[in-house]
C-alpha cells in the first residue's frame, strides 16, 4: 500500500514530541575512538553464532560493503558510537569480512556495482556525446547527407543500454522475397538451339 506524503515525519518533530536525549544517537556515544569501536566489532565477531551468520550472508550474495554500512550504521542508530567512527572504522571490517571469507574459501565481493560496466557506460557516453555534437555541426552547416544519417544511427545504439548481441537480436528481420518459379508459358523460346542429346554407346570400342 503506498504510503501518503502526509504522514511523514515533518522537521524538527523529534523535538517537540520528544524529549531532549531520549534516542541513543542524541545523547553522547559509548565509544569515541575507533580504536574502542574497532575492538567492539572484533568481540562481537569473536562469537561463531554472529560470524557464522555473518558468512552465511556473505554466501547467499550479499555485498561486504553494504553489509558493514548497515553494520555500523546500527551501531551509530544505536548510540555505541558516532558515524564518524562508524565510516573510520568500516575499511578495516570489510578486509577483515574478505579475509575470514578467503579462509573458508568462500567466494565474495565488495560491492554489487561492476567497475567494467561502469567503465562501458562512461565511455558510451562520451562516445554518444561526439556523434551528437558531429551530427548537430553537420545539421547546422546544412551538409546532411547519408553519412549523417549513419550517425544517428550509431548515436542511438550507443545512447542505449543494449549489447552488440541484443542489438542484433532486436533488429528485424529483412523480408525475402522468394523468387517466383518462372512457367514453361512464360520462358522465353526463341532463339533457343535444341542441344543434341548424347547417345549412349556401347563402351570405348563402339566410338570408332
Amino acid at each position: 500500500m503506498p504510503r501518503s506524503q502526509f504522514n511523514g515525519v515533518v522537521p524538527g518533530q523529534s523535538l517537540t514530541m520528544d524529549k531532549p536525549r531520549n534516542v541513543p544517537w542524541e545523547r553522547p556515544p559509548q565509544i569515541d575512538t575507533v580504536e574502542d569501536a574497532l575492538s567492539f566489532y572484533m568481540t562481537k565477531f569473536s562469537d561463531e553464532d554472529v560470524m557464522d551468520d555473518m558468512l552465511v550472508a556473505i554466501e547467499s550474495g550479499v555485498a561486504i560493503k553494504p553489509l558493514v554500512e548497515s553494520l555500523y550504521t546500527m551501531g551509530v542508530m544505536r548510540g555505541i558510537h558516532s558515524l564518524d567512527v562508524g565510516l573510520l572504522v568500516a575499511p578495516a571490517l570489510m578486509e577483515f569480512f574478505a579475509a575470514v571469507a578467503d579462509s573458508y574459501e568462500i567466494p565474495y565481493k565488495f560491492s554489487k556495482k561492476d567497475p567494467k560496466k561502469a567503465m562501458e557506460e562512461k565511455e558510451r557516453s562520451r562516445v554518444t556525446m561526439l556523434l551528437q555534437a558531429a551530427i548537430n555541426r553537420a545539421e547546422e552547416s546544412g551538409e546532411v547527407d547519408e553519412g549523417t544519417e549513419l550517425l544517428k544511427g550509431m548515436a542511438e545504439y550507443t545512447a542505449s543500454e543494449m549489447s552488440p548481441e541484443e542489438a542484433a537480436e532486436s533488429a528485424p528481420e529483412e523480408a525475402i522475397e522468394e523468387p517466383m518459379e518462372a512457367t514453361q508459358e512464360e520462358m522465353p523460346t526463341e532463339g533457343m538451339q535444341q542441344q543434341p542429346m548424347p547417345q549412349q554407346g556401347g563402351g570405348l570400342m563402339a566410338r570408332g
